[in-house]
C-alpha cells in the first residue's frame, strides 16, 4: 500500500512539473559549453546538504491546505524554477536544484537553486545556466518551517502525512510524531538563525551571516552568537569563477573546495563543532568527490552571449563609442576580455588566475551594512574550535568563518584519502611560496574591499551592486538622485534597453525599498562628472558585447 501511496504521489509531483512549466513556450538554452547531462548533474546533484528526510518533505503539506508542499507549482512561488523535462531528469520530480542524497535519505539543495535563470525575450523563455536565479531562499525556508510546525500540532495533516509514510501501527505512528516532534524543534531553531530581520526577496540572500550562524550557533552549540540577518547580497554569476583570483563580494576566498564546501555548510550542511566532538571534530556532511565535480563542470561554463537574433540588433558604431567610455571611466576596476591576469611568479606552481578589481567600500560610497556586519561580528569559540586560533576565546568573523570552513575541508580530504597532489589541485592551485619554500594558501590583501567582477553577461545578472539595489544598468550610470527609490524584484523579463529586469509592480513580486539600510543604492558614482543620458547607452551598447 505504501508504495502505491507513493508511486502516485511521485506520478502527481511529474505532472504538475509538466504542467509547472513557463507558459512562455519551450525553453531555449543558450550555447554556454554544457551538454544536457553536464547540465542535469549541476542541477541535481547531492552535495551534502540536509535539509531533511526526503520521505519526509514527499509527503508533506503546504502551510495552509492541503496540497504538497514539494508541487513544483507551489515552489515556484519563491523562485524555484520546474525542470522542462521531468520524466527525462534525475529531478525525482523536484525544482532545479533540489537533490536527493541516497546513502541518507536527505533533500537538500544544491548551487543551481541559486545560480540557475530563466530569463524572458519577447515572449520566450531563455534558460542561463549560473546564472543568478529569481530565488526568494528566505520566504521559503521561512515557509517550510511553518509547514512542519503544522503538521505536527494540526491532527488532521498529520494523519495524512503519516498516511503517505505509511506507519504499520499505532506504536509505529507515536514514534513517528516523536521524531516529527524532534525535528520540528530543530527546524524551529534553525530557521529562527536564519530570519531576516531585513527581508530579502528575490534574488538575494545573506548568506555570510547564514553560514557563520549555522556554524557558530548550531554547530558550536553557542547561542549567544546569534547574529541578525540584516545584509543580504545578490547571487552572483558562476562563470568565470574557477579563473578568478578571489572570489565573493567580499573578495576574501580563493581556494574552490573552500568556496563549494563553504556553502554546503550554509545550505543545510552540517559540522561537527561540538565542544566534546573529539575525534570526530570538524567531521561534515559536505560531499567532497561531488564538489569536486563541480568545480570541473564550472570550468566548462562560458558567459552567456546577447543574442541579436532573439534580443535586438548591436548597434556596432555605438559600441565603439561606448567602448572608448568604459576604457577611459570603468576599466580601472572591471577587467575585461582579453582578461589581464595575475603574475605566474607569484604562484608557488605557475598558474595564473584573471585579476579581480578591490575598491574599499568606503570610498565606493555603497551601503556598508555588508561590510560592516562581516568586520564587526566577534565569534565565541568552545573547546573544539578555539585551538584553531590559538585558544583565543573571541575571535573576528572572518577569521572563525576561514577557520571552520577550511578545517572542515581538510578533515574531508583526510576522510576521502585525497592524495598532497590531489589536495592542491582541489584547491586550485592558490598557493604562494613561503619563506620557507613551501606553498602558502592565498590571503586576500584587505577586509575592507568590494569586489568588482568582470562583466561578461552582466545584462542576465540584475540588480546591480552587491546589494541588488539598482534595478538597471542605466540607473546604475545615473546619479544617486535620478534612481528610483522603489523597484519590485522577481520579474523575468528582460529590460532589453536599460539592461536589467523588468521592475514595475506586479502581483507576487517584491517590494525593494531602497530607504532601508542594508538596501541603499547610493555610491559607485563613475565617473564623478556622470555619464549623459547618451553616454549611459553607449556604455549599454558596449556591455551587451560582453
Amino acid at each position: 500500500m505504501r508504495f502505491l501511496i507513493f508511486a502516485a504521489a511521485l506520478i502527481a509531483v511529474l505532472i504538475a512539473a509538466a504542467l509547472a512549466r513557463s507558459p512562455a513556450g519551450p525553453i531555449i538554452y543558450l550555447e554556454q559549453g554544457w551538454t544536457k547531462t553536464l547540465r542535469e548533474n549541476f542541477y541535481f546533484t547531492p552535495q551534502g546538504s540536509h535539509m531533511m528526510s526526503a520521505d519526509w518533505f514527499e509527503a508533506l503539506e503546504q502551510p495552509e491546505g492541503q496540497g504538497r508542499f514539494g508541487d513544483p507549482a507551489y515552489l515556484q512561488r519563491f523562485g524555484f524554477i520546474a525542470p522542462e523535462t521531468p520524466f527525462e531528469t534525475s529531478s525525482n520530480g523536484y525544482p532545479i536544484g533540489f537533490a536527493v542524497e541516497e546513502a541518507t535519505g536527505q533533500i537538500g539543495l544544491t548551487c543551481a537553486a541559486c545560480h540557475t535563470a530563466n530569463v524572458e525575450v519577447e515572449g520566450q523563455t531563455l534558460r542561463v545556466d549560473g546564472a543568478p536565479a529569481h530565488l526568494d531562499f528566505d520566504s521559503f525556508y521561512q515557509n517550510l518551517a511553518r509547514a512542519v510546525s503544522r503538521t505536527l500540532l494540526d491532527p488532521e495533516k498529520f494523519a495524512r502525512f503519516a498516511a503517505v509514510l505509511g506507519p504499520a501501527s499505532d506504536e509505529d505512528v507515536a514514534a513517528l510524531r516523536s521524531e516529527l516532534a524532534a525535528f520540528d524543534l530543530r527546524l524551529t531553531g534553525d530557521a529562527a538563525l536564519r530570519r531576516p530581520v531585513l527581508a530579502s526577496g528575490f534574488g538575494r540572500v545573506d548568506a555570510l551571516t547564514q553560514i557563520v550562524n549555522a556554524l557558530a550557533v548550531r554547530d558550536q552549540e553557542k547561542p549567544a552568537n546569534l547574529f541578525p540577518v540584516a545584509a543580504p547580497t545578490s547571487y552572483p554569476a558562476l562563470w568565470l569563477t574557477p579563473e578568478l583570483e578571489f572570489v565573493q563580494w567580499n573578495p576574501i576566498a580563493a581556494s574552490p573546495i573552500a568556496r563549494n564546501g563553504g556553502q554546503v555548510l550554509g545550505v543545510f550542511g552540517r559540522t561537527n563543532l561540538a565542544h566534546d566532538a573529539n575525534e570526530d571534530a570538524f567531521r561534515s556532511s559536505m560531499l567532497l568527490p561531488q564538489l569536486k565535480d563541480l568545480e570541473e563542470w564550472l570550468q566548462m561554463l562560458e558567459p552567456p552571449r546577447w543574442d541579436e537574433a532573439l534580443m535586438g540588433a548591436i548597434d556596432v558604431d555605438l559600441v565603439a563609442e561606448g567602448a572608448e567610455l568604459f576604457r577611459d571611466n570603468c576599466k580601472a576596476c572591471h577587467n575585461m576580455a582579453p582578461y589581464a591576469r595575475t603574475d605566474p611568479s607569484e604562484n608557488h606552481f605557475g598558474e595564473t588566475f584573471i585579476k579581480i578589481g578591490r575598491v574599499d567600500f568606503r570610498k565606493v560610497g555603497t551601503d556598508s551594512a555588508y561590510s560592516t556586519s562581516l568586520l564587526t561580528r566577534r565569534i565565541e569559540t568552545n573547546e573544539t574550535t578555539a585551538p584553531l586560533f590559538e585558544g583565543e576565546e573571541i575571535v573576528p568573523a572572518f577569521s572563525f568563518f576561514g577557520g571552520m570552513v577550511g578545517a572542515a575541508v581538510r578533515r574531508a580530504i583526510e576522510d576521502a584519502g585525497f592524495t598532497p597532489e590531489e589536495s592542491v589541485a582541489l584547491s586550485g592551485f592558490k598557493f604562494r611560496t613561503g619563506d620557507d619554500g613551501q606553498p602558502v594558501p592565498y590571503q586576500p590583501p584587505s577586509f575592507t574591499d568590494l569586489k568588482a567582477s568582470p562583466l561578461a553577461g552582466v545584462w542576465a545578472t540584475g540588480p546591480y551592486l552587491h546589494n541588488g539595489s539598482v534595478p538597471t544598468i542605466y540607473e546604475l550610470l545615473s546619479p544617486v538622485e535620478e534612481r528610483r527609490r522603489v523597484f519590485w524584484t522577481g520579474g523575468r523579463a528582460l529590460d532589453l534597453r536599460n539592461l536589467g529586469y523588468e521592475s514595475d509592480e506586479a502581483p507576487r513580486r517584491f517590494r525593494f525599498d531602497t530607504s532601508l539600510q542594508g538596501n541603499r543604492n547610493i555610491g559607485h558614482l563613475y565617473p564623478p562628472r556622470g555619464f549623459t543620458p547618451a553616454e549611459r547607452m553607449a556604455v549599454i551598447e558596449y556591455l551587451k558585447t560582453q
